[in-house]
This record gives structure tokens, sequence and C-alpha cells, in this order.
């Protein structure tokens, strides 16, 4: 934050919040992703812990979505939903300060 200067403070809090929004989406994709099994296509053959963070797996996947098998994608998106609201408490509750 010291390299940047944003002269609005609410502004600079929007930014902030789209940013964790987006952390936290991307780290329950990687949560699905690794329940699914699929971050073994995304580390080397030869380890069997985790190689990369949940977030950094999303990622991945986020960048890998144009490209995706069609067989991939749809199973994705439903254990991602399984896991998003189990994660957040009531959709409601979890965005009523927007």
């Amino acid at each position: 934050m010291k390299a940047t200067h944003i002269s609005c403070v609410k502004r600079r809090d929007r930014l902030w919040l789209i940013i964790a929004l987006a952390m936290i989406i991307l780290t329950i994709l990687g949560a699905a992703s690794e329940k699914l099994g699929y971050d073994r296509y995304l580390k080397a053959n030869t380890t069997k812990r985790r190689t990369h963070s949940l977030f950094r797996q999303g990622l991945m996947l986020w960048q890998l979505a144009r490209n995706m098998h069609l067989c991939w994608g749809p199973l994705l998106l439903k254990t991602f939903e399984e896991l998003l609201y189990k994660t957040l408490p009531s959709r409601t509750q979890a965005f009523d300060f927007i």
C-alpha cells in the first residue's frame, strides 16, 4: 500500500473488499478442486502432500477454466457451490454490510 496513493478512503475500502472477496472465492475454488482430486493435476507426481495453497490452486484453475475439460467444469462448479454455502453462514448475513 505504500506504493499506491488513493485519495478517496471509500474507494480504497471498496478495493480492499473486492480483493478480500476474490481471495475467499479462489480459496473455496481451490478447496473444491482438492475435494474432487483435481489437485493431483496441478502438482508434481512425486509428492503426496499439498504443494500449492488452496488459494494458488483456485487461481490456477481460474486461469485454466477456458480450456477445462467439459466433464470437469460442471462437477467443479457443483462442488464449489456446496462448499460456498457450507462456508458462508448465510447469504443474507454474509453480505448485510454491502
